[in-house]
């Protein structure tokens, strides 16, 4: 897949061994307001620092992430993360990060959208799961609005800063 220009200042494209640095500095300023990444992957549990562009690609596979740029500087991330077994094989779990919640219904809707259709693409994943916060009411209705829908609850699965939080299990076909 080459690069895909949305518009004048958004462009989404798979990464490459030169974006491993920047891709680095983007995980570290995302950890560091946690409320900006949504899903279940966590970018503490995959130590970058120590790694190299090839043990990441080997991590989440090709074609499993998709970096979108605002105006030429890596705003998002998306990553489709499945297991290995075949009873699961089907499924992907995304997660989203995002500089900002800003960007959600810009650049996050298209870094999803785009994920999407390469799981069509490919053929493999037939549904999509996420999860998202109880409280991230914006973030909900945009998954809504790409045909994400409501599965159930785990409650108090999220502890940010001594809060609680619930988390929503979206879920979507895509076959």
């Amino acid at each position: 897949m080459t690069a895909i220009e949305v518009n004048s200042s958004i462009v989404i494209r798979r990464p490459s061994a030169d974006d491993f640095t920047e891709i680095k500095d983007f995980v570290r300023k995302t950890c560091e307001n946690t409320r900006n990444t949504y899903g279940e992957h966590d970018w503490n549990e995959t130590p970058l620092e120590e790694g190299t562009y090839e043990e990441m690609m080997e991590r989440f596979g090709a074609g499993n992430i998709l970096l979108g740029f605002l105006d030429g500087i890596l705003s998002g991330i998306v990553v489709l993360t499945q297991k290995n077994t075949e009873k699961f094989r089907h499924v992907g779990n995304l997660t989203l990060s995002l500089l900002s919640d800003d960007l959600i219904g810009s650049l996050g809707k298209e870094l999803i959208s785009r994920m999407i259709l390469t799981c069509k693409g490919k053929g493999v994943i037939r549904k999509v799961n996420l999860r998202v916060r109880e409280d991230l009411f914006k973030i909900q209705e945009i998954y809504k609005s790409l045909g994400f829908y409501e599965e159930g609850s785990l409650a108090r699965d999220v502890c940010l800063n001594g809060m609680f939080y619930s988390t929503l299990l979206f879920g979507r076909s895509i076959d």
